[in-house]
């Protein structure tokens, strides 16, 4: 697999048109159509792009057609980077679970001994999540 991991787009572009003959490139910044145009015109074998998943999720549906067009599959690769959470969906279950049976928010917190701030901050993402508006009941 060939790895590009330019910070610019023109910086990415001017390697790509060094050619590559790999059937597997992964880059790392966003697929848009003139790196994606640059790739299909300098990579004979090209089959499939790989781009981080945080950036895979932000390509346009103008450019997946275009790959599927002409059979080059464009696929998320690598975990995600960044904190990993410390508070899951049971955490978040049993904080409404407590909050349906009317208990407050700064009960809550002290109760699961979890910040107030971060005990409305999991309740929104959760919210956002399932289409819900969050509580904002201690507030």
């Amino acid at each position: 697999m060939k790895v590009y991991k330019a910070t610019k787009k023109a910086e990415l572009i001017a390697s790509i048109r060094e050619g590559f003959s790999e059937k597997e490139v992964y880059i790392a910044i966003r697929p848009c159509i003139d790196v994606v145009v640059e790739l299909l015109e300098n990579g004979p074998n090209l089959a499939t792009i790989y781009c981080p998943p945080s950036l895979y999720h932000l390509t346009s549906r103008r450019v997946m057609r275009a790959l599927e067009k002409v059979g080059v599959g464009l696929s998320p690769l690598g975990g995600g980077a960044g904190r990993p959470k410390v508070y899951g969906k049971a955490r978040v279950e049993e904080i409404r679970k407590l909050q349906s049976i009317g208990m407050t928010i700064t009960r809550i917190s002290e109760e699961l001994d979890i910040p107030r701030r971060t005990i409305y901050h999991l309740l929104k993402e959760d919210g956002a999540q399932s289409g819900e508006g969050s509580s904002s009941q201690d507030r």
